[in-house]
């Protein structure tokens, strides 16, 4: 098989699980060229957070891109990709990029969130969004960091409440500013 280039591109969201605090997390959006052998079955992305040693993996299928979310805000991600074909042979990895995950990109603005569950045993779990004044966000959920299904958008300030949390074993939330 042949090598793969890759690039990538970083973009900040604000990303919130279940839990009584709350963390900048980003996203890289990582694309490369097609190898063009034809028995290339897929593509896994290999990275971490110090050159070579690459402690997560993403196997995707035979696809040109994929987004990595759950990066940390202001730390230096390193990536490499391998292909494998269907018998599981793996190529050499591509050459290794990085780059720093940032907080704010022209897609998404920095917010603050304040979470707290509310009436314990009800299921429902809530939180604030406090941005830009009279700015429109839009708040998202996932059970996988993968998937992700719109709830809600408002103008900030404004108080977000999923009532149906109770119904997840885990629930991820995340919200984007919404540029006019």
């Amino acid at each position: 098989m042949r090598g793969i280039l890759i690039v990538f591109t970083l973009a900040g969201s604000l990303l919130c699980a279940t839990v009584a605090n709350s963390q900048v997390l980003g996203s890289a959006t990582i694309s490369w060229n097609a190898s063009p052998s034809s028995s290339v079955a897929g593509y896994d992305i290999y990275y971490g957070t110090s050159s070579g040693n690459y402690t997560s993996a993403v196997p995707v299928s035979n696809v040109t891109n994929v987004t990595i979310r759950g990066l940390i805000s202001g730390v230096t991600y390193y990536f490499a990709a391998a292909s494998y074909d269907s018998s599981g042979n793996i190529s050499a990895l591509s050459p290794e990029i990085s780059g720093t995950v940032g907080s704010t990109s022209s897609s998404s603005a920095a917010a603050t969130l304040t979470s707290a569950l509310s009436s314990p045993g009800g299921g429902q779990f809530s939180f604030t969004i406090s941005g830009l004044s009279s700015g429109q966000y839009i708040v998202q959920a996932s059970t996988d960091l993968v998937n992700w299904v719109s709830l809600q958008t408002n103008v900030a300030p404004f108080n977000f409440v999923d009532s149906n949390a109770g119904q997840f074993s885990r629930r991820f939330y995340r919200t984007a500013y919404i540029p006019n």
